[in-house]
Order: C-alpha cells, then sequence, then structure tokens
C-alpha cells in the first residue's frame, strides 16, 4: 500500500527531527518548532503514538511488494516501534528531568537509551527513511 509506506516515511522523518532537535536546533528552527510542539501539545503525543502503532501493524501485515506477508518491512517497522515507545516515554514523563529509579521495563529501557543517544538514533532514523524511500523493493532490510 503506497499510503502507508509514504506515510512510515513521513513518521520517521518527523521522529528524526525530533531525536535531532536538541543537536541542531539552533541551525534549523523548525526543529525546535516541532520538539516545542510535542512537549506542550497533549493530542500531538496523542496522534503519534496511535499512528506510531497502526504503522507498525500496517508494516508487519501489508509491506511494500514484492515483500513477504508477514514481516516484511521489518527495519522500517523496528523503528517506528522503537520511536513509538520513545512518545510513550516522553508522555509518560513530561518535562521532568530523568530520574535514577530502577525502572527495568521495555519502555524505561527504551527511553532511557534514545535519551542518552538521541543524536546517533536520529541519524540512524533519517538513514532508514531515506533507504526506505529510495529503494522500497529491499524488504526485510
Amino acid at each position: 500500500m503506497m499510503q502507508l509506506y509514504v506515510l512510515s516515511i513521513a513518521y520517521l522523518l518527523f521522529g528524526a527531527g525530533l531525536l535531532l532537535a536538541d543537536s541542531y536546533g539552533l541551525s534549523f528552527a523548525l526543529l525546535l518548532s516541532m520538539r516545542y510542539a510535542f512537549r506542550t501539545k497533549r493530542g500531538l503525543r496523542i496522534v503519534l503514538i496511535i499512528l506510531g502503532i497502526l504503522i507498525t501493524l500496517g508494516l508487519c501485515f501489508f509491506p511494500m511488494d514484492p515483500g513477504p506477508v508477514f514481516l516484511g518491512d521489518f527495519v522500517p517497522m523496528f523503528n517506528i516501534f522503537s520511536l513509538m515507545l520513545y512518545y510513550i516515554f516522553r508522555s509518560m514523563r513530561g518535562l521532568e528531568e530523568e530520574k535514577t529509579n530502577d525502572g527495568d521495563s521495555v519502555l524505561d529501557a527504551t527511553g532511557r537509551y534514545m535519551e542518552r543517544n538521541k543524536r546517533n538514533v536520529g541519524v540512524l532514523t533519517v538513514v532508514v527513511a531515506s533507504v526506505h524511500f529510495l529503494a522500497p523493493q529491499l524488504v526485510l532490510l
């Protein structure tokens, strides 16, 4: 489904923009605006979480042709799933600083990892979105 393909690329690029806002926000004001909107508007966070769930399921069951029926677009699906977990983590934490509690859930571990490595995960997300855009037939990659 071409609509799901375009939506997944847009979701990946938006997520990369949020992750790269701290590193490149002074050079690109749009990144700071995106981060501000994400942090202040609860509705945007809810929409991003719901879209992440729907796109993850869509990429899992309806990959680009000629992919296999199940888990065809695995790497973009995994990246969108991790972005969705990060959005849930940031929504639950709010604006407060990270505390050093012993939260050992998958959500806490994913959120803490992405907080420590925002720039690297953001660049990886841009690479995944670019490869997914330039070569949609590279399924399972």
